[in-house]
């Protein structure tokens, strides 16, 4: 089982990993993935507040997505969902 604190320093990696499949022209660093957890979540997200991820969430999540990467369009609930599922199975 991993700790909470290697929680906090590995999902945002999870996050630019999943970011950077889903949109291969994104230049997304761990920092960036960080910077979007922390607007959408607050600075003391836990594992167990983004297994609780609702539909705000998400689309608060897509949200500072497209004004932190410039995006011309909203990322869809679906996509952004997905970014965050996978990097909870990166975690696992």
């Amino acid at each position: 089982m991993h700790s909470e604190n290697y929680f906090l320093e590995s999902f945002p990696d999870g996050i630019t990993n999943a970011i950077d499949e889903f949109y291969e022209d994104l230049e997304c660093s761990n920092q960036d993935s960080y910077e979007l957890l922390i607007e959408t979540f607050g600075d003391d997200y836990s594992e167990a507040r983004i297994l609780r991820t609702t539909e705000t969430d998400l689309l608060l999540f897509a949200k500072h997505m497209k004004k932190y990467f410039e995006l011309n369009e909203l990322p869809t609930l679906t996509i952004v969902k997905a970014i965050i599922d996978n990097a909870l199975i990166q975690w696992k």
